[in-house]
């Protein structure tokens, strides 16, 4: 049995929520003490799993004292996530998702912009993992140029475009500083938990990097041939776009119509998403019910603003940019299959020319 000193406060603290985890908490939780980074400590919260998730986090902590397992009574993760960050006692400290895996020198490439720069906040390349239905794996990698900002206006300046990525969407494997972190989330609870979270972190932030050589390898699971229809997904999106808009008045772009672009771009292509899972989700719905659910998101203010906002670039959104300018229901869902028709059609091509995007 190998048994590690770990310090009283430790550099970093990793920590991972998890529920029902047991087939693949192991490749997690591994990608972190296999590190080679000593200065750290590994939280694992279990959120009443009922399968063996808390045998196999304890096991790991039998023979590594930097792993501590902590067990809640609530299925959520962010509430484990909460649990887990009062825990904490790392000058820093990250979420690691349960599905999810770091590469090999990530915490020390993380560590050491956070030094060299004096940041807050340290972002990481994402590697978006897929299975796909026969089998072949498919990465997407999200990254951004190697930079960093030292005051509040330059950081704000240079977010938008990791606002248009996702990559400000959510707090994984991002790297922060533990007491700031604490402060934000604690005022953050109920849905969209996270998102407020990270919202809440930069509203006010003045120093912070982003990386190459770190990467966070995300996990999706393989998508069904026809996803099930959602009836939430419009709404979780216009909260998202609600948040970034208050966010970006808070920073004082209100009136700027160019930094504005970039959290319109992202809420039009969410609006385009959903779209299409009203109009051919899974699901015992009536056509009737999906028109009806596509009319309300055309007509939607925030989508008549993004509308508006983006007609110079219009050609960005393919052929459902016309429907939804017209706010015809009939024409984006005809849109929507058409576009199904041709992913379908590319989809081999695509992902042996694409395997790997950057």
């Amino acid at each position: 049995m190998v048994r590690r000193r770990v310090p009283r406060c430790p550099r970093v603290s990793v920590i991972v929520a998890a529920h029902n985890a047991e087939g693949h908490i192991s490749r997690a939780v591994e990608s972190v003490l296999n590190q080679g980074y000593e200065d750290l400590e590994l939280v694992v919260v279990d959120c009443a799993s009922r399968d063996r998730t808390r045998s196999v986090c304890e096991r790991f902590a039998e023979r590594d004292i930097r792993v501590e397992v902590l067990c809640i009574e609530d299925e959520s993760t962010d509430a484990g996530r909460r649990a887990g960050l009062l825990s904490a006692r790392g000058t820093w400290a990250m979420f690691l998702d349960q599905n999810d895996w770091l590469s090999s020198g990530y915490l020390q490439t993380m560590v050491d912009a956070m030094v060299a720069h004096d940041a807050l906040l340290v972002i990481p390349e994402l590697s978006i993992d897929a299975e796909q239905p026969d089998g072949a794996r498919v990465s997407t990698t999200i990254s951004h140029e190697p930079c960093s900002w030292n005051t509040p206006d330059s950081f704000r300046r240079g977010a938008s475009a990791l606002i248009e990525s996702g990559v400000l969407a959510c707090t994984a494997g991002k790297l922060f500083d533990r007491a700031r972190l604490q402060d934000v989330s604690c005022a953050s609870e109920g849905g969209g938990a996270d998102q407020a979270a990270m919202i809440g972190y930069v509203r006010d932030l003045d120093r912070a990097a982003v990386v190459e050589g770190a990467r966070y390898h995300l996990t999706v699971a393989p998508s069904p041939a026809r996803p099930a229809f959602d009836p939430t997904q419009f709404a979780r999106a216009r909260r998202e776009f609600e948040a970034l808009e208050a966010l970006y008045e808070a920073w004082g772009f209100a009136d700027d119509a160019e930094a504005m672009r970039p959290i319109y771009r992202r809420h039009l292509r969410e609006v385009v998403r959903c779209i299409v899972n009203a109009a051919l989700g899974s699901g015992r719905v009536s056509s009737i019910e999906r028109k009806q659910r596509v009319q309300d998101m055309v007509d939607d203010d925030a989508t008549r603003r993004c509308v508006q906002a983006l007609e110079a670039c219009s050609h960005e959104f393919g052929l459902m940019y016309a429907p939804i300018a017209r706010r015809s229901a009939m024409a984006c869902c005809m849109g929507a299959r058409i576009q199904d028709i041709v992913d379908r059609a590319l989809t081999p091509l695509g992902a042996a020319a694409t395997g790997r995007a950057r």
